[in-house]
């Protein structure tokens, strides 16, 4: 028998097969590559992907096999994902449509952010006056405690009492200053993000990068602030605050207690009064250790007292003189 006639043999039984089934007819194939004809379909392989077949043999219908559940959790989390990216480039869109009616040119932002951070500046020289105040008064009251001691004189529980209201006094008013900072900080990165933003939906070219000029800016403003991860973990630096104190200041301490030093008032041109706070956030649960620097202006020179040399050279060496 030639190959021909073998073949039209098998193709002729294999319709006659298929004329035996008068529905529907699956074809599979097993874990093991082997395949199937059935008119039903078994329980145990409805989760394989499989072909509909019709009384010709032909594929009328294809299946895919059934996803796992490894598979499933995939989809799901493209398709959040999918509709997460879409209520970002929403709110992204909606956010830039209320930037370009609200701002006309770059201009108008930076106008903006300045003047909100002088209206925050202003607070902090508000308070910083009461700091002034603060500590004349408490220096006031420590030298009439000290000479009531001198004098064999006992110092009442209320003047204690009151010398420990200023000097907590004069922790908030240092804390204030901190959050102020903080608050300025947060002004001028919303500002920053808005101004690149803006120059992007505009076309405009910079060469500057708003956002890092407003951490600089930032880390700056916080150089005489020291941040400890824990009250317990600022013991070292505290110690270490006190001697870099000493060593720069050009007045004599005045107040030394537990939790704050402070020096003497700057007298003549060139002095430098430091006090040093170690301020703890029980809400944050951190502690920090703020410098405080007070000077007076010499005339011979064409800047204020704060922009010389050798207060910005203090300031630069702070945080570095507490990791030793």
């Amino acid at each position: 028998m030639g190959l021909k006639n073998l073949g039209i043999i098998i193709f002729l039984c294999f319709n006659l097969s298929l004329s035996c089934y008068a529905g529907k007819l699956y074809k599979w194939v097993d874990d093991e590559g082997r395949t199937h004809y059935s008119d039903k379909l078994p329980p145990s392989e409805t989760h394989r992907a499989r072909s509909h077949l019709d009384q010709q043999g032909i594929t009328v219908k294809q299946v895919d096999a059934a996803k796992s559940d490894e598979e499933l959790r995939q989809e799901q989390e493209q398709e959040r994902l999918r509709l997460e990216r879409q209520r970002v480039l929403e709110k992204q869109q909606a956010l830039d449509r209320v930037l370009l009616r609200t701002f006309r040119t770059e201009d108008d932002i930076l106008m903006t952010r300045n003047g909100q951070l002088q209206a925050v500046e202003t607070h902090i020289r508000v308070t910083q006056s009461n700091i002034k105040r603060l500590k004349s008064t408490l220096d006031d009251m420590e030298q009439f405690a000290a000479q009531r001691e001198l004098s064999g004189k006992p110092v009442s529980k209320k003047m204690l009492k009151d010398i420990d209201v200023k000097r907590q006094a004069l922790q908030d008013a240092y804390s204030s200053i901190i959050d102020r900072e903080h608050h300025k900080n947060r002004i001028r990165q919303s500002f920053a993000m808005d101004l690149k933003r803006f120059r992007e939906l505009k076309k405009l070219n910079s060469t500057t990068n708003p956002i890092e000029e407003a951490e600089e800016s930032f880390n700056d403003a916080l150089q005489n602030v020291f941040n400890c991860q824990s009250d317990m973990a600022c013991n070292k630096p505290w110690r270490l605050a006190k001697q870099y104190l000493k060593k720069h200041s050009t007045t004599a301490v005045k107040i030394d207690g537990a939790n704050i030093v402070i020096t003497a008032e700057p007298v003549k041109e060139g002095d430098i009064s430091i006090s040093m706070s170690r301020i703890e956030d029980p809400k944050k649960g951190s502690t920090v250790i703020f410098m405080d620097l007070q000077c007076k202006k010499d005339p011979t020179r064409n800047m204020a007292c704060e922009k010389t040399p050798e207060v910005m050279q203090i300031k630069a060496g702070f945080q570095q003189a507490l990791l030793q």
